[in-house]
């Protein structure tokens, strides 16, 4: 008698195991195209009397795999809004067949006072030069506002992506409080386990991150270099102007040299400025770092190169040049160029206006200085010597243009990796639909045959009630 009570019990604890396998199948079945989704697994453990006193539910994952798939996403972060700034950059500079259109204005420019040497006192060519002159100088004014305009893209960027760091954390940590409670609940925890790994993953296209699992559950996040982003409660992250600071509790900490890698930490190494900080500091030999205050010193020096003086050692000055000749009655006797730095550079009032004419006395002067070698440009990021101003100019645009081919061909790499690894995760942890439909068809012979015990078991009950009747 016994023992059909044995076989009885172990055949219903057999079925509860079935019935417990089939829906954590079809779940996975159903959810098998959710990037997030890991598969999820049952073990029981039965007692000689076939009750279950133990019910495990898990999640195939592969934390080594994960870290590596967290910080390929958090280097493809930072180099795809590089790339993003860098194509912006290049919209900026209207680049056609390789010839960005500032350098195309001022190869005008130059040569606008190459026809005008041969006939100075022409009309017609003194026009075409004043018009060749302020398409270039507008030129540099326009490039020098789009980078203004860049920073101030940048500096939304960082604080729609502060917005949204916050509120990853703030969520992650929820779903550790969360899945505390969760765990007796068994396959629940799994699922809110499965989102966490999904919003952490998100968490690394901004920032750089690792990740340690506690015993209870939870998750806490840390930088690379150790600063803790969740653990007994979120972090806050904040931008004021120069550095982003994490504040935790009432303590407030600036993570400035924290950000290696994510989408924070290469907007914050573009937007910095070493020349603002208590002392100056240098600017960066990295390319992809102090971009606006790079632009900034670059376009300032160039425009500076038209309206300064001679520097020592140096060919004579275009303003010097032109400033220097005697003029006629009805010419301009100096200033060419007003202004003196990338936002204000422009031709005089006066040649614009047509009240004053070119100095022709002095266009010989100036086409020698323009064609002069011997120069040198010095600014952020860039040191040129012994170039001509076509040099200067191509040697600015040119370095950009260098750097952004760089860091297009870096973001495709990194891209590329993110997505191989991110499949090699997939295929090793989450669903596959052919081994969950040969799981449902060994699930139906489980389920037969505790079935057909089932029924062996009542027939048998059945024939001992008649005997004793």
């Amino acid at each position: 008698m016994s023992s059909l009570f044995s076989a009885l019990n172990s055949a219903t604890a057999g079925l509860r195991t079935v019935q417990a396998n089939v829906k954590l199948v079809s779940d996975n079945i159903a959810r098998a195209d959710d990037p997030t989704r890991t598969r999820h697994t049952v073990q029981q453990t039965v007692d000689g009397s076939g009750q279950i006193i133990n019910t495990q539910y898990r999640r195939e994952i592969d934390q080594a795999l994960r870290g590596q798939v967290e910080d390929l996403t958090s280097r493809n972060g930072g180099s795809a809004v590089q790339s993003t700034y860098m194509q912006q950059l290049g919209d900026l500079l209207r680049t056609t067949n390789g010839t960005p259109l500032v350098n195309d204005y001022a190869a005008k420019f130059q040569t606008a006072w190459s026809t005008l040497a041969t006939s100075p006192e022409d009309e017609t060519a003194q026009y075409q030069l004043v018009q060749a002159a302020d398409n270039f100088s507008r030129e540099i004014r326009r490039v020098s506002e789009g980078v203004e305009q860049m920073d101030r893209s940048m500096k939304t960027d960082m604080d729609d992506s502060l917005t949204k760091v916050n509120g990853l954390l703030k969520d992650i940590n929820q779903i550790n409080n969360d899945i505390v409670s969760l765990k007796s609940q068994g396959a629940a925890a799994n699922e809110v386990a499965d989102k966490r790994d999904g919003l952490i993953r998100e968490l690394s296209g901004y920032i750089g991150i690792r990740t340690v699992e506690r015993p209870d559950g939870r998750v806490a996040i840390f930088t690379p270099s150790g600063l803790g982003l969740v653990d007994a409660e979120p972090a806050n992250l904040s931008f004021d102007g120069g550095n982003i600071n994490l504040q935790v509790g009432n303590q407030v900490t600036s993570i400035n040299g924290h950000l290696t890698e994510g989408k924070l930490g290469a907007l914050l190494k573009m937007r910095q400025d070493g020349s603002q900080s208590d002392p100056p500091t240098a600017a960066s030999g990295d390319p992809m770092t102090e971009v606006i205050r790079k632009l900034r010193s670059q376009l300032d020096q160039f425009a500076q190169a038209f309206t300064g003086a001679t520097k020592p050692g140096e060919p004579t000055s275009f303003r010097d040049a032109y400033d220097g000749a005697l003029s006629k009655d009805g010419e301009q006797g100096e200033q060419f160029f007003t202004g003196s730095d990338r936002f204000t550079i422009g031709v005089n009032a006066n040649l614009l206006n047509n009240t004053a004419k070119v100095k022709s006395l002095a266009v010989d002067g100036v086409v020698a200085a323009m064609k002069a070698p011997g120069r040198s440009l010095t600014a952020d990021g860039l040191k040129m010597t012994d170039t001509t101003y076509s040099g200067m100019i191509s040697g600015i645009t040119g370095t950009w243009m260098a750097a952004a081919k760089a860091v297009d061909t870096k973001q495709a790499s990194d891209k590329e990796s993110m997505q191989l690894l991110t499949e090699r995760y997939h295929s090793r942890t989450g669903v596959n639909i052919d081994e969950e439909i040969a799981q449902l068809q060994q699930l139906q012979t489980s389920y037969q045959a505790s079935a057909r015990v089932m029924q062996v078991a009542n027939a048998m009950f059945d024939a001992l009630e008649a005997v004793i009747r």
